[in-house]
Order: C-alpha cells, then structure tokens, then sequence
C-alpha cells in the first residue's frame, strides 16, 4: 500500500495481491468500468427499470418479474432508505439471475465474493474486470447467480422461525436483559441490552445490515456505534477498543466493524450490545439464534 499525503488530502493507492483485485479510493478523472453494454456483462442478466406505483410491496414488485425479495433488496441498497417503506415514483433496478452490488469504501472483490459465495472470477468474468486494475466506492457490479442479498439476511432458528439479527460476537454472556443491580454504582437498574464477555480486541460484526447512525465516544459506553437498520430497529455496540466504520457507511451484515474493548464504565473486557425499535430496548436474547 501506498501512501501520500497533500493539503491534508489522503491518497491510498491499493494494488493487486493474490489474484484479488482491490479498492483505490483515488478515482480517476474518466472512468470506465463495467456497464450494461460491456459483453461479458450482457451475457449473464438484463437490467431493466420500474417505477413503484402506489399500493406496491417489495413482495409484489418481486413476484411480479419472478425473482426474490432479497435480490430485488440487493440490487437497491442504495436507493431504499427504509426496505419496507417503499415510496411511489421510486425508480428500482430489476436484475434477474443475480443481484447488482454498489461497492462500499474500503471493499474489495475478494470482499464481495466472500459476502456472497460467488467465486471471485465469476465477478471478474460477468462484470468484464480481467483488466482492470482497481475499483472504485459507488461503482454497481453484477453478481452472478446471487439469489440473497446481505442487506436482507435472515437466520432459521430453531422451530422454523427466523431472526433479522445475528451474533455480533461469540462469547459468554455476563450480563442479560432487564433488572439488575449495577456492577459499578451498587444501585438497582434496567441494562437494556446484554454483556458478552471477548477478549479485548476480539473482532465485533454487523448483526444486521444497516447504516452507522453514531460512531464515537460516550461516558458510559465508551467507545461505542448505532447502526440503523430497517423498520425502526438499532442496535448498538459499546466498550469498544477500536471504531472501524463512520457515520452514514452502509454496512453488510456479517461486515467487521470494530475491535472489543473495555472502554467507558466497564468492569472487564467485553462487548455490549443492545436491540432498540423506534427507540424502545428489546431483548436481545429474543431476535438472536441460539
């Protein structure tokens, strides 16, 4: 990696390493990149355009041309501010066969191939990139053969039902839902999310797709992030040693996104976690797989 820096601006130069193809966020003055008129890329899908009428659902949207909701969400993470709040005169994308992904700051294909389980020169191929030396935030990619976007992830938990949310880190839970007296103050008090018990440094991830609300520090959480998720949902990750996103990133679900730490009021190494809707706790343990 390359470094320089000029009047305060930062250029990161990234180059190829074991056959990945990484992320410049210098972006060049003319861009190529991959489009629908590329060959490799009309080979695999066709993208056509609809606008949301009113009394539509992402349902119905998909059901109409015969593809999943999940796909249909992925192709327009970026256009879809709330995934189940779909306003009239939005424009979607619909891409059958696949789903269409914007690269996030700091991704690389290796990134998306992992995020997807598609292999990395099936990308490469689709999307015409056998050239291409870097990519670049914003650019959209065909992923072929994608049915399930991570932006709309859902766990099967046990009885058949499924969870939105997944472990951000896997531990021992130290601390639950609910009344309890506080470890530090001695005073009865609601811990409105659960401890989970890492070592520091442990790596924390995304339970959920979503965008970084807050990333910074507090007095009792320390080091801390909100991600907002849809339907009024939030969770947050606090006592951290390391931030790793910045407000208003999207995320992936399953994406890294800070290091476990023992900062703010925290008696020990751990991570807590919370699950709010529209601003009221939830028990974690009840949205969480086993």
């Amino acid at each position: 990696m390359l470094l320089l820096s000029w009047c305060g601006l930062a250029l990161v130069f990234f180059w190829v390493q074991h056959g990945s193809l990484l992320l410049s966020e210098k972006r060049p003055a003319a861009q190529g990149g991959p489009t629908s008129g590329d060959e490799g890329f009309q080979e695999f899908s066709e993208i056509i355009t609809y606008e949301v009428q009113p009394g539509d659902t992402l349902e119905t949207i998909a059901q109409q041309f015969g593809i999943s909701v999940e796909a249909l969400v992925g192709s327009n993470a970026t256009t879809l501010d709330d995934l189940y709040a779909l306003e009239p005169g939005t424009v979607l994308k619909i891409v059958k066969n696949g789903v269409l992904h914007s690269v996030k700051r700091g991704q690389t294909l290796s990134d998306i191939a992992r995020t997807y389980g598609v292999a990395l020169s099936e990308i490469v191929r689709a999307n015409g990139l056998e050239d291409r030396e870097y990519i670049y935030p914003g650019e959209e990619f065909f992923i072929p053969g994608a049915v399930t976007s991570p932006a709309l992830t859902y766990l099967q938990m046990a009885g058949g039902k499924k969870s939105l949310f997944a472990w951000p880190v896997r531990g021992l839970l130290t601390s639950g839902f609910g009344p309890r007296i506080h470890p530090i103050s001695g005073e009865p008090d609601f811990h409105q999310g659960i401890d989970i018990e890492v070592p520091e440094g442990t790596d924390v991830y995304a339970a959920c797709a979503g965008r970084v609300q807050r990333a910074g520090r507090h007095s009792g959480y320390g080091l801390y992030i909100v991600l907002e998720h849809s339907n009024g949902y939030r969770t947050l990750y606090g006592h951290l040693s390391e931030i790793g996103v910045y407000r208003g990133q999207f995320v992936e679900g399953g994406q890294r996104i800070a290091r476990s730490g023992n900062t703010g009021n925290s008696t020990g190494p751990h991570l807590h976690f919370e699950i709010l809707q529209y601003g009221r706790a939830l028990n974690p343990l009840a949205l969480l797989p086993p």
